[in-house]
């Protein structure tokens, strides 16, 4: 069946205003499960199957819900023998709740650029929990060269790129792409520019990155930060040009899509 990926875009978008992040600020100090994952403990399955493959969206308590009784027997059970013997139950829940949330947040943000993306172009982002596996969040055709692409998140400050496009992510990608997705706090960055403490030429650096952050994304009244329309009609005017400039194997870094 052919998707109405306006409809699609539409109804996420409403979804994710109608979100109560502060609900779950609690969860973002909470650091207890940071050891490494293995693929059956990841969550990427059950997010796909619920916010991209279909559009049967859910909030967190209910998809984690979900999470938890699929997971626990066995792989939560092994992680707990190897990692967290003798704790309680309800401790791991709260640390393994507080690290899907992460995940969660990244992979919504990661769903509506794609969304958006369907919806505005005929190329086509094909996205898998395969392909997230892998390092590729998605991968699109253009100009008949096989654009993988990674969301980026990234702050003010920026920062350099650690990520390297990988042999096995050049079996589905014949290039890498890295979408910045510019992280940081509005109101922070008002206060010091409001701040006569705060030197002439770092405020000259938080009005060009505040310019960008607006030109770029909207924020929803309950914080989550999404993609514009011309943002990534930008994104595809660059891909449409480099595509063919490179060879197979090459990388196109996050700072040549946002610049300040």
């Amino acid at each position: 069946m052919v998707r109405d990926w306006k409809d699609d875009l539409k109804r996420f978008e409403d979804f994710l205003k109608s979100l109560n992040l502060k609900k779950y600020a609690y969860l973002r100090v909470i650091k207890t499960v940071e050891q490494d994952l293995g693929k059956e403990l990841l969550p990427l399955d059950i997010y796909y199957k619920f916010y991209w493959d279909t559009s049967n969206f859910k909030d967190y308590e209910d998809i984690f819900h979900i999470y938890w009784s699929e997971k626990l027997n066995p792989y939560i059970y092994n992680f707990i023998k190897k990692y967290f013997y003798g704790c309680s139950l309800q401790f791991v829940e709260e640390g393994f709740k507080a690290r899907m949330y992460r995940i969660w947040m990244a992979v919504l943000t990661q769903f509506h650029f794609q969304y958006l993306w369907n919806a505005l172009f005929k190329e086509k982002i094909l996205s898998t929990p395969s392909l997230d596996l892998l390092g590729l969040d998605g991968v699109v055709e253009i100009e008949g060269v096989r654009v993988g692409i990674q969301i980026k998140k990234i702050s003010y400050r920026r920062e350099a790129s650690a990520r390297r496009f990988t042999k096995r992510q050049r079996s589905y990608a014949d290039l890498l792409a890295e979408i910045p997705y510019l992280v940081l706090d509005k109101e922070e960055i008002i206060n010091k520019l409001n701040n006569p403490r705060v030197k002439e030429k770092n405020k000259v650096k938080y009005k060009k990155a505040l310019m960008v952050f607006e030109e770029n994304f909207t924020q929803y009244e309950n914080g989550f930060v999404v993609f514009k329309e011309r943002y990534l009609r930008k994104i595809r005017k660059i891909l449409m040009e480099r595509v063919g400039e490179m060879g197979e194997g090459g990388m196109i870094p996050y700072y040549e899509f946002l610049k300040w």
